[in-house]
């Protein structure tokens, strides 16, 4: 019987490890001799970088550091900051080893927490998240035929995103980065911002073609005494990434991490008048392929008894690829009146995902954060929270939906209508793969038994049978041991489902 049985390799993405750990942040530092005493904080905020991961055997390592910006109000009232690198070091074991397998690492600054001690030290507390998943593509064979005329086969279609390939890829970016004309020269830098964001990812034979541009805000502290000014740069990159297997018909997910990232001031002629940038960029690729698996669902013998073996197989599919810019736009009351905004930026604090109604919904909440001057002239700091919701409308049943959507900040503006009132205008881009999820139990493997002939469930040529409501003809057949094909050829049936009750005949075997 194994000449007359065809199968066919399913291909998943197999997580073989995936957990959540803390690293703590406990530190204090006293600052340097060139940085004011501290008068008053405005914030402490916290990026958390990968720079590298290795697995070995069942043991994971994961290395990085956490940039800590102090923003604060100095005794002589200038806007000052001071970054300290916090380095940490994480090991995590696995169940088992994954010889092949895929690491993948993500890491967040859940909280952090900062005070002065005294006008020079300050003592830091807060904690990264990091997400760590293993996978490995795993081929699981099914039956897709059965080449017998005594078997009847319940045939079936599942559409499938086949995994590809994985792969990873450094890019190192370095630019000089010119002070606009007209403005000051710099004294320091207060604050800077990165955001790498992928725009085309074009595959052709066994490579990858990613092609982005970088996103750079940077606040610096002008010679003089000057107002803080800013500059605004957009620095493209490109690379090719090699991944055996990939042709043009592929799809694929790119995402881009900075693990390493330094902007100093860049000295000419005594000015300071363009900023070095060097950042290390990690590209992450997916590589999948749509396609429509033939696959049986069910199988019985007319004539003999069948073992049959199933396997759940976990089948998904991309159903809809959302990349939108979203506009928020809301008014924020302050608690003080102010004469100027210096600087604005956005950080994101939680993003949600749920299906109803219809519609995929993904509503969250970022904190605007808002540098300003009083109407003294005194520098300020307000932080406010802004929620947001974005509904797309979906057709797929809601319940075999799952999406993890990637929300970029990717602009914000701002209009002071008011002495205490500011109108936030922020544009988040929205790249959010929604995958429908379909759990199959498929046959994997059977067995006739040709000594054990199946039970006779009737003596006559011809067996009356009356239909429930909805029931099918695949069923009615599985338990007479007769022909699908031949109940339907002689009822004239044109739909296995038969919607209402009515009376049909069941040939013998």
């Amino acid at each position: 019987m194994e000449e007359k049985i065809l199968k066919t390799s399913v291909f998943v993405n197999d997580t073989v490890f995936n957990e959540s750990t803390e690293q703590p942040i406990d530190v204090d530092f006293t600052l340097p001799d060139f940085c004011p005493d501290i008068s008053k904080i405005f914030k402490c905020r916290a990026v958390s970088r990968i720079s590298s991961k290795s697995m070995n055997g069942k043991n994971i390592t994961v290395d990085g550091s956490v940039a800590i910006t102090v923003l604060y109000c100095g005794a002589d009232g200038q806007l000052c900051s001071y970054e300290y690198q916090y380095p940490f070091s994480k090991n995590l074991q696995m169940g088992e080893e994954c010889a092949g397998g895929n690491l993948c690492v993500r890491s967040k600054c859940e909280y952090i927490n900062c005070r002065a001690v005294t006008g020079r030290k300050v003592d830091i507390h807060g904690a990264v998240g990091i997400l760590v998943r293993v996978f490995k593509r795993k081929a699981t064979e099914i039956i897709s035929d059965i080449d017998d005329c005594n078997i009847e086969q319940r045939r079936g279609t599942a559409p499938a995103t086949v995994p590809m390939g994985y792969a990873e890829k450094y890019l190192m970016v370095e630019e000089d980065i010119a002070i606009g004309q007209g403005q000051p020269a710099v004294q320091r830098i207060l604050r800077y911002d990165v955001k790498p964001c992928v725009r085309e990812s074009k595959l052709i034979n066994d490579k990858i073609v990613v092609k982005g541009d970088m996103a750079v805000w940077i606040l610096y502290c002008p010679e003089g005494g000057e107002e803080p000014q800013s500059v605004k740069t957009v620095i493209p990159f490109s690379q090719l990434v090699d991944m055996e297997g990939v042709t043009d018909t592929c799809g694929c997910d790119t995402k881009s991490d900075v693990a390493f990232l330094e902007i100093k001031p860049r000295s000419s002629d005594g000015d300071i008048k363009s900023l070095s940038l060097t950042a290390k960029l990690l590209l992450t690729c997916e590589a999948f392929c749509e396609n429509e698996v033939s696959v049986i669902l069910d199988a019985f013998s007319r004539k003999c008894e069948a073992d049959m073996k199933f396997e759940k197989i976990n089948f998904q599919s991309i159903c809809e690829n959302v990349r939108e810019t979203f506009h928020c736009k809301k008014n924020i009351e302050l608690d003080e009146p102010i004469s100027a905004v210096s600087d604005l930026w956005c950080d994101m604090q939680s993003v949600n995902t749920k299906f109803e109604n219809g519609n995929m919904v993904i509503c969250g909440t970022l904190v605007a954060c808002l540098l300003t001057s009083s109407e003294s002239g005194a520098p300020a700091y307000f932080e406010k929270p802004i929620e947001f919701e974005y509904k797309y409308p979906i057709k797929e049943d809601m319940d075999t939906l799952s999406c993890s959507p990637e929300i970029d900040i990717a602009s914000c503006g701002y209009t002071i209508t008011a002495a205490t009132t500011v109108e936030l205008r922020v544009d988040l881009g929205i790249n959010a793969a929604v995958y429908k999820c379909t759990a199959l139990p498929l046959i994997t493997d059977i067995q006739l038994d040709g000594g054990k002939m199946r039970a006779v469930t009737s003596k006559c040529a011809m067996t009356i049978y009356f239909t429930a409501e909805n029931e099918c003809v695949w069923d009615i057949a599985k338990h007479y041991n007769a022909s699908v094909e031949e109940i339907m050829k002689i009822n004239d049936l044109s739909d296995e489902c038969l919607p209402e009750n009515k009376m049909i005949l069941i040939p013998a075997v």
